[in-house]
Order: C-alpha cells, then sequence, then structure tokens
C-alpha cells in the first residue's frame, strides 16, 4: 500500500514551529521606571530575570568611596565606605 499524501508532508505546525524566531520576537523592550531617560551617573540600571521568566530593570546605587584623611588623603581605617544617608542611619558607635 502506498502512504497516504497527509502521512509523507509535515504538518504545516511543525514546519512553522521549526522555523528560528525573528529578530524581533527576541528583543524584549524595557520602558524606565524614573524620571530621566538619559545614562547619568545616578540613574545606572542593571536587567534582572525574574522567576516568572521577565527582564525587570533594577536601579543600581551608587559606589562609596568611604571617609578620607584630611591631611594624607588616605582611606581612614575601620569605617565602613557607605552612602552619605546610609550614614545617618547607623548607631552612633558604628559611625566612628
Amino acid at each position: 500500500l502506498k502512504p497516504s499524501w497527509r502521512e509523507q508532508s509535515p504538518t504545516r505546525l511543525s514546519a512553522v514551529a521549526q522555523q528560528p524566531p525573528s529578530a524581533d520576537a527576541m528583543v524584549e523592550r524595557l520602558t524606565s521606571r524614573r524620571h530621566t531617560r538619559y545614562n547619568t551617573k545616578s540613574n545606572k540600571v542593571r536587567l534582572l530575570r525574574t522567576p516568572g521568566g521577565r527582564l525587570v530593570t533594577q536601579v543600581v546605587k551608587k559606589k562609596a568611596k568611604g571617609p578620607m584623611c584630611g591631611d594624607t588623603g588616605k582611606r581612614l581605617i575601620g569605617l565602613p565606605s557607605l552612602r552619605p544617608m546610609e550614614y545617618r542611619r547607623l548607631k552612633k558607635r558604628e559611625r566612628r
């Protein structure tokens, strides 16, 4: 017996699924959740993938340099390098 034409040709759905996705389908656009759209020092973001599979932006905080000696300009040992607002949140014994 000869196989019918349906058994010889692949189904229409499998032919569509075998094609590679287009370039537009691979890019996920993200909108800024902040006021400014520009790439400034205070507007840095990181891309994160959530457990649900979505791409979201996470705002990156500025890196702190820490306190310096007024005479030599070197870092002060034993003091944490934090941003100014984070110093205010510390207890007085942790700031010294």
